[in-house]
């Protein structure tokens, strides 16, 4: 029996040039001349990321409220965004949709330079991600609450996770069913991934049925960012449906150099256009959703940082806020790569096969194309007597390597499980290199700064290296590529992980909340200046940030909303 095709019509809406009757609104340039700009809004938010396109669809939701959306890079009218299966392995080093970040030698690491992809288009980073939906553990939030930080315990931000989505499977008591962003299921689950999650359980995992229901101590299957097999990014989810609110302005290809104050008070943004400076005045307030990097730079740029290197970068001093730029926090990450012996998604190679795949896609919404790398996701504690001594691990049904070149797939069937320290104990910083905002920060991850991290990743290489062989996963696996059958002692295996780890793409931490921020995430010592985006978690939660940043901002969003100041 023939089944009947899902409507793709929204790849067709998307990339057709006359589109479709009906179709869902694209966000639309509004890149008028510089005498027919507006020169002044109620507010102004910097960045189309995770939080920032939720916090300037929320604000405009309301007619009377006007909302500058600043965007540094350009369209995300692409197949590559749209198609998950051309996500990494296309877009992550292309300059057209990567800031292609690279870090100083981190010598904690034998002096690796780690590549960073951030996304340079509308959606920044969730335009280009792996589309995996965590929210990690309810702890998580509560050990935000517990450092000062009021109403960021887990019972607190639960409304605001269930506000922005629509979860596929129906709404619950932790779920939510009528919010913007669509989240669901796999929707070609390879059987690889069946075997991983099946042999954890076999080796003592809880199984999670859904790994965003609170409990993240387990394994399970992982969630999606996107509906019928395509991305719903947060622009895509949030601000795609906004765009034709007349008080929403969405301004891309302006990157923003500096925020203006008067006294202390901000009051507007430098922004460069065209290679030109203009200025952009804000009525109400501005907020930072400029990420991980982007933040603290637009703060030191603006005169809120460490005053010793602002002063030698010839930038007055406004506030002395030394926590800028520091508590920089990654998932430290080790592979384990086995040979298998069933067909996984790297040997997808020839151009019928990969046709055929994108046939499949764009017809079904299913198949190879719609998946992202990860399938499964498992998260163990290690002592019961240290909360942050946890590994957590993404299964991919592939090998693969990641470089700022892109992505190289291996060559015969293998799986890989990348470990990484769930609660790191290490933090890095990044700091100004110059005073043009163009240039790249320079960012220190020192991700192996205290010792306890890569005993964390040690146990887990060994935790995972028995679950390997563990059935059903053991009568499937022909060998292991990484680290190698040879590396066996903690000399070895301690030595390889710091040869070869690597940030997994989760910075956070660097306007930290209790320090930069205070708990409603205003910039402490100015006013009118607020800061939505993972530079605020005072420490990195345990799973992808995508959903936490979004929540971070819905909740931004109903503070400035209902007058916040």
């Amino acid at each position: 029996m023939l089944r009947a095709a899902p409507r793709q019509d929204l790849y067709l809406r998307q990339f057709h040039p006359n589109g479709l009757a009906g179709a869902r609104p694209r966000p639309r340039s509004r890149e008028a001349s510089r005498s027919s700009m507006q020169s002044s809004y109620d507010y102004i938010v910097v960045g189309s990321g995770s939080s920032g396109s939720v916090v300037a669809a929320r604000l405009s939701e309301d007619p009377s409220c006007t909302v500058l959306l600043l965007e540094a890079g350009g369209s995300d009218k692409s197949l590559k965004v749209v198609m998950p299966a051309l996500g990494q392995s296309t877009m992550y080093g292309d300059p057209s949709f990567d800031w292609r970040v690279t870090a100083e030698p981190d010598w904690t690491r034998v002096g690796q330079k780690d590549y960073m992809p951030k996304g340079k288009l509308l959606g920044g980073t969730s335009s280009i991600n792996a589309m995996c939906f965590l929210r990690g553990s309810a702890e998580d939030f509560d050990a935000w609450a517990a450092l000062g930080n009021r109403g960021w315990d887990y019972a607190s931000v639960l409304p605001y996770f269930r506000r922005l989505e629509t979860y596929e499977v129906g709404e619950s008591q932790a779920r939510g069913a009528s919010g913007p962003q669509p989240v669901g299921a796999l929707r070609s689950r390879h059987p690889m991934s069946d075997i991983f999650v099946k042999a954890c359980v076999n080796h003592g995992a809880p199984f999670l049925d859904d790994v965003n229901g609170g409990s993240y101590e387990g394994v399970g299957f992982a969630q999606v960012s996107q509906r019928r097999g395509q991305r719903f990014s947060a622009a895509r989810s949030f601000l795609w449906p906004a765009s034709k609110r007349p008080n929403l302005r969405i301004q891309l290809n302006s990157l923003a150099q500096r925020v203006l104050f008067e006294g202390r008070k901000a009051v507007g943004v430098e922004v460069i256009r065209n290679n030109r400076p203009e200025s952009v005045l804000a009525r109400k307030g501005i907020v930072l959703s400029s990420g991980v990097f982007g933040t603290p730079q637009i703060l030191m740029l603006s005169g809120i940082g460490p005053a010793e290197m602002l002063r030698q970068h010839g930038i007055d001093v406004l506030i002395d806020a030394p926590g800028v730029g520091q508590n920089l926090q990654d998932h430290a990450g080790t592979r384990h790569v086995a040979w298998v012996d069933i067909k996984t998604f790297n040997m997808i190679r020839g151009p019928f096969q990969k046709l055929m795949a994108g046939l499949e896609w764009l017809v079904y919404g299913t198949g190879p194309a719609s998946s992202p790398m990860t399938q499964a996701v498992l998260a163990k504690k290690l002592d019961s007597g240290d909360d942050r001594s946890r590994f957590s691990v993404l299964f991919t049904p592939g090998g693969y390597e990641l470089h700022a070149g892109g992505t190289r797939f291996l060559d015969k069937p293998a799986v890989t499980a990348i470990i990484n320290v769930h609660r790191p104990h290490s933090s890095g910083h990044v700091e100004l290199r110059s005073s043009d905002c163009r240039d790249q920060l320079k960012i220190q991850p020192n991700l192996f700064g205290d010792e306890r991290d890569v005993a964390t990743l040690m146990k887990g290489h060994r935790a995972i290296r028995e679950v390997f062989d563990t059935e059903p996963l053991r009568s499937h696996v022909l060998g292991e590529y990484r680290p190698g059958v040879a590396i066996r002692s903690d000399d070895e295996l301690g030595a390889y992980i710091k040869e070869t780890a690597k940030g997994i793409f989760h910075t956070a931490g660097t306007a930290r909340m209790g320090s930069v921020v205070d708990d409603r995430l205003r910039v402490n010592g100015v006013a009118g200046l607020f800061v939505a985006d993972a530079s605020v978690m005072p420490f990195v939660v345990s799973s992808n940030l995508n959903a936490t940043c979004m929540m971070i901002g819905e909740r931004l969003a109903e503070w400035l909303a209902s007058g916040a100041r």
